[in-house]
Order: C-alpha cells, then sequence, then structure tokens
C-alpha cells in the first residue's frame, strides 16, 4: 500500500512529505521523524495535554479550572509565511511551548515540532466547536423560562440592558481612536463583538464554572443559571438584530437576502427536524436506549445545518445552537447524544481549540504595543462596568453582598465560548460569515489580547469560593434529632431513593416506625435521577403537579408510585410528600441537604451504595452513592441513617407482603449516635408487631471516660427501662466484653434471627474497650466499626442494619484552603 502524503509550500518550496514514518530508526540522515504530519500530530498531542494536566495538577488546590492550564500551556505567535492554498502563519503553542519560554531559548526545537500550516489542529478545533454548540444547545432546557423566579428575571433582563448600553455606546464614546487604519465601520463593529465577548452573560459559560465550582445545585447557583438563561436569550436574538443591521449597511439588497434565507432556514429547522426528532423519541420503547444509529445521522445532520447557515450569511455556529434547542431536554436522543459525545468534545476537542487558539498570544507583542490597545482598554473598563451594576442589581435583589460580589463574579466569568469567538476572528479563520474588512495585524494582536484577558481574569474564580459556600442555606441551630423531638409529635423523615429497590426497603422501615394518628409521620420521598443531558438541574415538587419534560421514560416514575403507595396505605397516620431531585450525583448532596432543613426533617435516610440479589451475592457497588452519603453525613442539618437492605425479597410485589413480628436490635456502645439509633428504635417498638431487643456492650473500664456522656447514656436507657414495664416486645440484655473481637463474634451469632439491626455511626466522645481493635479493619469509615462489621462480605443473613448518625450542630462554615 502507497504511503499517504501531504503537499505543503513553505517559501514557494513544495514538498512532498509522507504522512507515516518508516519508524525512528529509520530516519534518514539530514531528516527528522517530527516532518511526517501523523507522527507530529501525536507528538504535539501529548506535550500539549502532559503539560496541561501537569499545570491542572497544581491549580486546581487553587480552585482554578482545567480551562486555566489549557490556555496557560497554550500561547504563541504568529509570523508571516506562504501556504500551498491558504496565507497562513506560523504557530507555536504555549506560554511554555510557545515564544515566551520555548520559541524564544530553544526556537529550533520549537520550529520542528510546529512547523507552518497545521490543517488538522486547525479542523479538529472547528469541529469539537461546532459540536460544543450543538449539545450546549441540547443541555438548554428554554421551558424553564416560564419557571424563572423574579429575582433571576430581574437580573438577567437588566444585565443584559447594561450589556448592550455598555456596547453600543463603543461607537459614540470612542470614535477617534476607530477611524484610524481601516474602514471605520468594521472596526466599530469588531470593538462591538469583541466587548460582546467580555462583557455579555452566557448561559453556558456560567454552567461551566459553578459545575468546575461545585455550586450548581446551590441558591446562587440556582440564581445564576435562572438569569443567565433570560441573559442568553436575549443576547441571540440582539445578536441576530445587530447581524441584519451590520449586513443592511453593507448592501440592502444583500441584507434582505440574509432576512429571507434565515427565515426559510430557522423555520425548517424548527419545523420539519424538530418533528422528525420527536419522532425519533416516539418510536423509542420506553426505557430503552435509541439507536445509536439516529445519533450519527443527528451529528451529520448538524455540520450540514452549519455550513448551510455559513453559506447564507449565519454564524456558523447559529444552526447548531438553534437544532440543539429544539431537541427536548433530558430526552433519550439527548441522552444518547451526550453519552456518545460529550467525552470527546470536552475532553480533546475543546481542549484542542483553547490550545490552539491560545498559541496566538504572544505576551512579548502584547507588552510592546500595549498602549495601541485601545479596544482591549475599552473592554477591561466595560467589564469592569458589568461586575459594577450586576453588584448593583443583585443589591437592589436583596441578596447579601457577599453573595452578591460572588454572583455578580460568576454571572461575569469568561471561558470556551469567548476564547472561541474571539479565535473565530483572527487569521485562522477560513470561512466568510464572520470576515471583516480590516488588516490581519489589527485583529491579530486585539484577538490575542482578548484571549490574554480571558485568561487573567480566570484568576477570579477562587474568589468566589472565598465569598459564597452552599452550606451556609442549611445551618440548623435547632437539635433536629430522634432523640430530641417529642415523643409524641410529629416525625418528619427524608427518605432518599435511587432506584426503585431503595425505595421499597425505606417502605418497610416506615410501616414499622408506628405511624399512627396519636404519633404521625411526616414522609418526604425523594427521588434521585443523575443529570446527564441538560445543564440545568431541577427539584420537581410533585404535589404541586411539576413534571419531568421526559416523564414518559422517567426513571424515578416508579420510585414516586411507591410513596404513592404508602400515603394510600396509611391516610389517617402518614403523611407524604413526593420529589425528584435531577442533578449531578457530585453536587446531589446540597439537594439532599436543602430540602431537609426546608422541611425541618428530623432523620435523612440514605440507601447504602452496594446492592445483593435474593441470593445473598452482591451485584453492584455504586461508588458515586457512596461519596454522595458522605458528603450527606458531613453537611446535613439534621440526623442520618445509611439503610443496609440485605432483605432476599426485592421488587415491587414484596411491598405486598407482611409478616406478623418484625424482629429489631439495637446494639448500645454508648455516644450520641448509639442514643440516636435507640431512640428511633423505641419509637417503633410502640408498634405491636415489632419485637426489639437492645443489646449494650460493656468494656471493662468503660465508665472511666467521658462521665458527662455515660451520664447521657443512663439517662435514656432509664426510658428505656420505663418502656419496658408499660410492654413485653422489649428486650434488654448486657453484656461485658474484653474487647472489639468479642463483641463482634457476639454480634455476629445474633444476626441469623433478626430482620433490622440499628446500630450507631462512631461512638462520639467515648472510646470504649467493647470497640477496641475494630476500627482498624474498617473498610467503610462512613458505616463506623460495627457498620461495617455488618455490611462485610463475612455477613451473609438476609438482616437489613440502619447505621445512624446523630445532627452534628455546625458553626458558619469557612473555607478552608488545602493545597496538598
Amino acid at each position: 500500500m502507497e504511503t499517504p502524503k501531504i503537499l505543503l509550500n513553505v517559501s514557494g518550496n513544495c514538498q512532498n512529505v509522507p504522512a507515516y514514518s518508516n519508524g525512528i530508526w529509520n530516519v534518514a540522515h539530514g531528516e527528522t521523524i517530527l516532518q511526517h504530519s501523523l507522527v507530529r500530530f501525536h507528538v504535539q498531542l501529548l506535550a500539549m495535554f502532559l503539560l496541561s494536566s501537569s499545570f491542572h495538577l497544581l491549580l486546581r488546590r487553587f480552585h482554578l479550572s482545567r480551562f486555566t492550564s489549557e490556555i496557560l500551556q497554550g500561547g504563541g505567535q504568529l509570523t508571516n509565511g506562504v501556504c500551498f492554498l491558504h496565507g497562513s502563519f506560523v504557530y507555536q503553542t504555549g506560554i511554555v511551548l510557545g515564544p515566551a519560554i520555548m520559541g524564544k531559548y530553544f526556537n529550533n526545537a520549537s520550529s520542528k515540532l510546529f512547523p507552518p500550516y497545521e490543517e488538522i489542529i486547525i479542523s479538529l478545533s472547528k469541529f469539537g466547536y461546532v459540536l460544543f454548540a450543538f449539545l450546549a444547545g441540547v443541555r438548554m432546557d428554554p421551558t424553564l423560562i416560564g419557571k424563572t423566579g423574579r429575582t433571576a428575571f430581574i437580573l438577567g433582563f437588566m444585565s443584559s440592558v447594561t450589556a448592550f448600553i455598555i456596547i453600543e455606546s463603543t461607537g459614540f464614546l470612542f470614535p477617534k481612536g476607530l477611524k484610524t487604519g481601516g474602514s471605520k465601520n468594521a472596526k466599530v463593529m469588531f470593538a462591538r463583538i469583541y466587548m460582546a465577548c467580555m462583557i455579555q452573560t452566557q448561559f453556558v459559560g456560567v454552567s461551566f464554572i459553578l459545575m468546575q465550582l461545585k455550586m450548581i445545585n446551590s441558591q446562587l447557583g440556582h440564581i445564576a443559571l435562572a438569569s443567565s438563561l433570560v441573559n442568553e436569550l436575549l443576547r441571540l436574538a440582539f445578536g441576530f438584530m445587530s447581524g441584519f443591521l451590520f449586513t443592511f449597511n453593507v448592501s440592502e439588497r444583500a441584507g434582505v437576502q440574509t432576512i429571507i434565507f434565515s427565515l426559510i432556514f430557522v423555520v425548517l429547522i424548527l419545523t420539519l427536524m424538530k418533528r422528525l426528532m420527536f419522532v425519533v423519541v416516539r418510536i423509542t420503547p420506553e426505557g430503552q436506549p435509541v439507536k445509536e444509529i439516529y445519533a450519527t445521522v443527528t451529528v451529520a445532520t448538524v455540520f450540514l445545518i452549519s455550513t448551510w447557515g455559513d453559506s447564507i450569511g449565519l454564524n456558523y455556529l447559529a444552526g447548531p445552537l438553534i437544532l440543539g434547542l429544539v431537541l427536548p431536554a433530558r430526552s433519550p436522543l439527548a441522552e444518547i447524544l451526550i453519552a456518545k459525545f460529550d467525552t470527546i468534545v470536552s475532553g480533546f476537542l475543546l481542549p484542542l481549540m483553547a490550545m490552539l487558539y491560545a498559541s496566538k498570544v504572544d505576551l512579548w507583542q502584547i507588552m510592546k504595543e500595549f498602549d495601541s490597545l485601545l479596544i482591549f482598554k475599552i473592554s477591561l473598563i466595560g467589564f469592569t462596568m458589568k461586575v459594577v451594576a450586576t453588584f448593583f442589581l443583585a443589591k437592589f435583589c436583596k441578596i447579601p453582598t457577599r453573595h452578591a460580589v460572588a454572583l455578580a463574579l460568576i454571572l461575569n466569568a469568561k471561558g470556551i465560548n469567548e476564547l472561541g469567538t474571539l479565535g473565530s476572528y483572527s487569521t485562522f479563520r477560513t470561512t466568510n460569515s464572520l470576515s471583516l474588512p480590516l488588516p490581519p495585524s489589527f485583529k491579530d494582536i486585539h484577538s490575542t489580547s482578548g484571549i490574554f484577558l480571558i485568561f487573567l481574569l480566570q484568576a477570579l474564580q477562587p474568589l468566589v469560593k472565598m465569598l459564597y459556600h452552599p452550606a451556609e442555606h442549611y445551618l440548623s441551630y435547632k437539635k433536629m434529632s430522634v432523640e430530641h423531638a417529642s415523643g409524641d409529635a410529629e416525625l418528619k423523615i427524608l427518605t432518599c431513593a435511587y432506584r426503585q429497590e431503595d425505595a421499597v426497603a425505606a417502605i418497610k422501615l416506615l410501616e414499622y416506625s408506628n405511624p399512627t394518628q396519636e404519633s404521625p409521620l411526616s414522609i418526604h420521598g425523594l427521588c434521585l435521577e443523575e443529570l446527564v443531558s441538560s445543564f440545568t438541574p431541577l427539584l420537581i415538587n410533585h404535589q404541586l403537579g411539576q413534571k419531568n419534560s421526559s416523564s414518559k421514560g422517567s426513571r424515578s416514575q416508579p420510585i414516586v408510585d411507591i410513596f404513592r403507595y404508602l400515603k394510600s396505605e396509611l391516610k389517617k397516620s402518614v403523611q407524604v410528600q413526593v420529589f425528584t431531585a435531577i442533578s449531578p450525583l457530585k453536587q446531589m448532596h446540597e439537594d439532599i441537604c436543602w430540602l431537609s432543613f426546608n422541611k425541618s426533617c428530623s432523620l435523612i435516610v440514605l440507601p447504602f451504595h452496594k446492592k445483593w440479589n435474593s441470593k445473598g451475592k452482591m451485584v453492584s457497588n455504586n461508588n458515586d452513592l457512596r461519596n454522595l452519603n458522605i458528603k450527606v453525613l458531613e453537611l446535613a442539618p439534621c440526623s442520618v441513617g445509611i439503610l443496609i437492605d440485605r432483605s432476599r425479597a426485592h421488587g415491587l410485589s414484596s411491598i405486598f407482603i407482611t409478616s406478623a413480628t418484625y424482629r429489631v436490635a439495637t446494639i448500645f456502645v454508648g455516644g450520641p449516635d448509639d442514643r440516636e439509633a435507640l431512640a428511633y428504635a423505641l419509637r417503633m417498638a410502640r408498634c405491636p408487631k415489632v419485637h426489639l431487643t437492645v443489646v449494650r456492650f460493656i468494656g471493662h473500664d468503660d465508665h472511666a471516660h467521658q462521665r458527662w456522656q455515660f451520664m447521657i447514656d443512663e439517662d435514656l436507657l432509664r426510658r428505656l427501662r420505663t418502656e419496658m414495664s408499660g410492654g413485653s416486645n422489649i428486650n434488654y440484655i448486657e453484656k461485658t466484653v474484653r474487647d472489639g473481637s468479642d463483641t463482634s463474634s457476639t454480634i455476629k451469632s445474633m444476626v441469623g434471627d433478626l430482620d433490622l439491626i440499628m446500630v450507631g455511626r462512631s461512638s462520639h466522645g467515648t472510646e470504649s474497650e467493647a470497640l477496641s481493635g475494630l476500627s482498624e479493619w474498617t473498610d467503610l469509615p462512613e458505616l463506623g466499626p460495627i457498620g461495617d462489621l455488618l455490611a462485610s462480605e463475612d455477613t451473609t443473613c438476609p438482616v437489613s442494619v440502619l447505621v445512624v448518625q446523630q445532627q452534628i450542630r455546625k458553626e458558619s462554615p469557612k473555607i478552608a484552603w488545602k493545597f496538598w
């Protein structure tokens, strides 16, 4: 097979350059293996990504995003050259790989690694940017505009108006500085585009910074997302109008043609393309993924629409963005598109584009020509004005000062969108829709200075972390626990379910929690659903008739039905409210903690991350769910219980299986967590079907530690003895043990005769000999020593376990900067 070749023309000399090499050992004298385009491309990628990953390893400790690292290693220079087919450039990548260091001190190596005209990287970057625009539209949910609150709408609308005023004032405030060298209208247009990048709020950029800072589920995050969505739609409308006006100014005939073709273009997408995508969703069986062929055809259509839009005078990103917007958010088609293409776009193509466009930054040239960078200075002033205006708008909406500053910084965050827009107006562009009659040197120096400004603005991200912590919204200053709840008062429990089996196990627990008219339960069921194909997290209240936009195939619907079954069975003694949280798993703890605080719950019940089948064999181990449980334990405003379901009865039919007795045991060593478990067990023991056994383990020298904790323990045990005197379904056993080994043996001998074991997570404030040695073998510290023992593979009996942690009272959270 003949070796593929590419044609290059450098300084007028045509060369045949093989794309593949014959191996590092077969390089001819005077040649280099880097002259082969495919080998050179691989080495370029290796250098770029290794360097950016190294920078990110350090900078992430300062809460800076990976995007910052990609720009930091991607800054270079432009020099003139002649290339076959195109007037082109020599780009040298990176502040480290580019002219700042490598290009300045190792010029020979830099010229070999980054020779003239690299079409592969440019093309891949453009493909990535088109797909990014489409996926961004897919993740947006325009229907949320109708659900936007007053605060978010005011912020979005007024900040958009502010940005419009600042941008439009460019041509009036600085006419002299824009007249020299080239067309004044073109320079004013370029200045407006440049300033729009620096001033306007973009929904995608806000979403990315909130994800990066892990604030997308916070109260401030919800306000920022809603207001940026309002701003985004207004920005798109303004962008279309300004584009049409600019075309009219150039040529009235061209303006009329552009409007007619644009209307046909948009109408076709909103009617035909939208209907075809709905047909794909409709013919897909419920609960089944969309066929991959439909995703492939959709992406091919994206590139065709991008090319068509560019040919009729629209921005080449307009068509993909509109097509993404008409695709139903969180639909099966949206999910498969995100699943198949998001990783390669966000993990490879976008970083490549960031490094490519940042490769134009020549720090020495910017410093040399800084006095002539009028648009750069105007944009910096405009950006400052926009931040200040956003702050005062937030204060007008009665947002606290620190939170208002953080919100202003979030809503003015800059990222990949702005970088792509500025890069599109440089000499890297080969399409015509964004071409402006300006000298290349003028566009290049201003575009590169804008990219450098975007890099500098990344330093504002850590300030947001310093100013705002989501946990501030659900700090509880009351004692929210089962132990401190009044005996006959309504007990409020937030029950979380990630799968149908979780809801079934929780219902069993709640049914035996003695719900009566005299001592009712208030259950708040929360269905946990991972956010996959959207930027916008949702907290759906099913009592208000709210529904998921893709509720037909929603995984949460069976869970909702299970909680409603509990409500129908125990109408007089149980109040049930059902919610669905759709958010990233890494931030889902925000929804859980906020809802428990808002509903004044005394206990949160979480599902364990491991699952077993009817034969006792482990079938799943969800580490993301484990991390979620750990975060809730750290931040919850009330007590938390992790329910380990080992029961052999699975499926929806197990709800209808009832037994005459429900055997419960509580392991009591001492401390607040053990007291919380015992308090909940005593409430369950009021149910005639529950037979409770309390086993207290006492070490030889336990009473010598923490007299105050011991006194509180004894007070609860006196209450236990009082309960025993009034009924015959409670047994109390004391066992004296030497160490944790004795405790472990005793517990293992009793699990076979039980349905449920309730234990405290840990013995805070106690150093019991009964647990000595157990903690050294703990695999799951979030369960404590006894909980870990009962969740281990050594336990094969079908007994469920509830590991309880009593509310941990917290002060206002402070940011701890951890650099190592």
